[in-house]
């Protein structure tokens, strides 16, 4: 069971497992933060790491206060779940969304950060990227109640295109999302319009893929950065990841063979040794 902290505008739901060095796992674009304890929480802890997880703002059971949302707001969000905590300073690992949220934190509050891995996210925005972002957001502005097999298709679009050419890759896919039914741990979206969070989260996103300035902070980092990347990754491809890292003073970039965006579910053994290996080199 999650515990909560009132912080000025928002309740955040956080967990807090194992002892050592605190990390700190950041999700994506409306994904629950219990997805890190299918596997990521207790490898980490096992490697010897306290594991911090949050639901960002707009992700039940944190709060959804009225839109509109910014990466800003989540990582205010973020130090004051570490003030909470008495944590001065971690180890921050993002996925998507999350790591927009890393990557701002460490560079506007490196003293509080040891070291930040960037999974999916550091990118230069590509097309699809926007696109995409923007129908989402538009269809959640206008209060559209769509069905469940919509979400759970917008879910797959991450997978590498072998696997959806694998009838039984989907449909254990579809099986596995459309058991998801519990609204306290159910992906933004899921639930009925009107949604705060979902076009809180969405907005957030949009007004982040529309910055192109925001890639002129990337010269300003000063902790050490790793950029996860995925091979198959359609809103973080490689060549442009690679490129934020060459960016990046002193950052360190690994690809993760054969995976998708959702690597951290279908390659988690691979990400979860490629963040181990980073973290024990700082």
């Amino acid at each position: 069971m999650s515990e909560r902290v009132e912080l000025h505008d928002v309740t955040v739901a956080y967990d807090v497992v194992g002892e050592g060095e605190p990390v700190v796992l950041l999700a994506g674009c409306g994904s629950p933060a219990v997805t890190w304890h299918l596997g990521t929480v207790q490898d980490l802890v096992a490697a010897g790491y306290q594991v911090v997880t949050l639901d960002n703002r707009g992700v039940a059971p944190s709060s959804s206060p009225p839109p509109p949302y910014r990466v800003d707001d989540m990582v205010a969000d973020t130090v004051g779940l570490l003030d909470h905590l008495g944590l001065e300073r971690v180890l921050l690992a993002g996925h998507s969304l999350g790591g927009w949220i890393a990557e701002r934190l460490a560079i506007n509050h490196p003293e509080r950060v040891r070291g930040a891995a960037l999974m999916g996210s550091a990118n230069a925005t590509t097309a699809w990227e926007l696109a995409s972002t923007s129908v989402l957001r538009d269809l959640a502005a206008a209060g559209t109640v769509l069905p469940p097999l919509f979400h759970a298709l917008d879910t797959m679009r991450y997978l590498p295109t072998a696997d959806l050419q694998d009838d039984e890759v989907v449909e254990a896919w579809l099986a596995v999302l459309g058991d998801v039914v519990d609204p306290e741990v159910a992906p933004v979206g899921s639930r009925a319009a009107p949604d705060p969070g979902r076009l809180g989260q969405l907005e957030a996103c949009l007004a982040w893929s529309s910055d192109p300035a925001r890639t002129d902070a990337w010269p300003l980092v000063e902790v050490p950065v790793l950029v996860l990347a995925f091979e198959h990754d359609l809103d973080s491809p490689p060549a442009r990841a690679r490129a934020a890292a060459a960016a990046m003073p002193g950052a360190r970039y690994v690809e993760v063979a054969g995976a998708g965006h959702l690597a951290p579910l279908t390659h988690r053994l691979e990400v979860v040794a490629a963040l181990v290996a980073f973290f024990a080199d700082l």
